[in-house]
C-alpha cells in the first residue's frame, strides 16, 4: 500500500503540474497544461533490477484538478483511493480498514510533492528529447534536485495520447502504469470523486 500511494501521489502531482511560462514548453508540458480530466483502466506492473515483472496490479482511475482522483485496483485485491481535495482516503476491502489523511499532508510525506503544482516541470525535472521504444515516444523526466523515493521518471506518448508512465528508483526497480480506453478531458460525476466510508469498516487517521 505504501508503495501505491507514493505512485499515486506521482500521478496526481504530474497531471496537476503548474503551466511553464517559457515560449517553447516541451511536448510533455504543452500535454499537461491543457488537460484537466482524465479517465483510463490501467495496468500497473512493478520489475525488478533484472526486468522480471514482480507484481502485477489493475483498475481504473479517474482525475480532475484541481487535487481530485479516484483509483479502484480491482485486481489482485481490491481497493480503493480517492482524493477529495482535503483528505485522502484508502480503503482495503479485504480487510475492510480505511485510512485517511489530509492530502497536504499526504504530499508532504515524500518529495513528490514538488510535483503538485508548486512549479513548472522544467523547474523541477530535466525533460530530455524524445526517442522511440516499443512504437512509443519516450520523454525521460530527471529531478534537478536528488530525490531519495525515485531517480527517473519516463512518459511515454502514441502521438498525441498518453500511454504509459514509469518510475525507475536508484535501484534499478520500476514501476510502469499502462493505460487503456484513456479518455481526456472527459465529463465526470462529482460522487465519485468523495468517499464515505462503508458501514462497519475501521476508519484509521483523521476523517474530519
Amino acid at each position: 500500500m505504501i508503495r501505491t500511494l507514493k505512485l499515486i501521489v506521482l500521478m496526481l502531482g504530474l497531471m496537476l503540474a503548474a503551466p511553464s511560462l517559457t515560449s517553447t514548453p516541451s511536448p510533455v508540458q504543452r500535454y499537461f497544461q491543457s488537460l484537466q480530466s482524465l479517465r483510463a483502466d490501467f495496468i500497473q506492473r512493478v520489475f525488478d533490477e533484472r526486468g522480471q515483472v514482480m507484481q502485477t496490479s489493475s483498475g481504473r482511475m479517474l482525475m480532475r484538478k484541481p487535487g481530485k482522483f479516484r483509483w479502484d485496483y480491482r485486481t489482485p485485491a481490491e481497493q480503493i483511493i480517492v482524493a477529495d481535495g482535503e483528505r485522502l482516503w484508502a480503503y482495503d476491502v479485504d480487510l475492510a480498514q480505511v485510512t485517511v489523511r489530509k492530502l497536504d499532508q499526504a504530499l508532504g510525506s515524500t518529495p513528490l510533492a514538488l510535483l503538485s503544482g508548486a512549479a513548472p516541470i522544467e523547474e523541477t525535472f530535466a525533460v530530455s528529447g524524445v526517442r522511440n521504444r516499443d512504437g512509443l515516444d519516450w520523454y525521460d523526466l530527471t529531478p534537478k534536485q536528488p530525490q531519495p523515493e525515485f531517480r527517473l521518471l519516463r512518459v511515454a506518448f502514441r502521438g498525441d495520447a498518453l500511454v504509459s508512465l514509469e518510475l525507475e528508483d536508484s535501484f534499478g526497480q520500476r514501476t510502469r502504469l499502462d493505460f487503456q480506453k484513456l479518455e481526456r478531458n472527459p465529463t465526470l460525476d462529482p460522487a465519485m470523486l468523495k468517499f464515505t466510508p462503508p458501514p462497519g469498516a475501521d476508519v484509521v487517521g483523521d476523517p474530519g
